[in-house]
């Protein structure tokens, strides 16, 4: 009795697994067309995705950014001392207006840097302490209706990283999902 019930186990299985193969032989040819067309289209798509720079607004969703400057450093001064790094700081001027008919948060965390092979760099919130004149930037700050906020946010790179763009996103949390991307070098 188990022999048989192995045997007629396996055979179901079988039988599944030729009706799949099948689907998949019958379905091949229209199905690589579309993928085909599907990933034309797609890459035509990120073709036409606008390439912001500094100086310009870039709108994610109900924020609109915008990069006043960049700085390079090795050295951070202020009266809380000094910092150095064998890499460098990226400092960005960073200009935020909350287009929304409700106030939001603006956390530096919102923020990337990322370079054209995929690594992503986080800013340092202690490091903003060095470069805002209220000690604070982007942590947790709240940003009214038809406001802005202004303030710096600071990455540490590797020195040879020569080209990198900052990641934007919409929010954090559940207002967060979309993105867009400021070349900065």
């Amino acid at each position: 009795m188990k022999k048989f019930f192995k045997m007629g186990c396996l055979g179901f299985i079988g039988l599944i697994a030729i009706i799949v193969v099948i689907s998949i032989v019958a379905s091949g040819g229209d199905d690589s067309s579309d993928k085909t067309s599907g990933t034309d289209s797609s890459s035509k798509k990120q073709e036409q995705k606008k390439e912001y720079t500094v100086g310009q607004d870039v709108p994610v969703k109900n924020l609109s950014y915008n990069v006043v400057s960049t700085e390079e450093k090795t050295e951070l001064s202020s009266v809380l001392g000094n910092k150095t790094t064998d890499g460098k700081y990226v400092v960005v001027d960073l200009k935020v207006t909350n287009k929304e008919k409700k106030a939001r948060t603006m956390d530096s965390s919102m923020l990337r840097i990322k370079t054209d092979d995929g690594t992503e760099y986080n800013p340092d919130a202690e490091l903003d302490t060095y470069v805002n004149d209220d000690g604070l930037g982007f942590f947790l700050e709240q940003i009214n209706p038809n406001m802005s906020k202004e303030g710096k946010v600071v990455f540490e790179i590797p020195a040879d990283v020569k080209e990198y763009k900052l990641q934007v996103a919409s929010g954090f949390g559940f207002s967060g999902g979309n993105y867009e991307t400021i070349k900065l070098k």
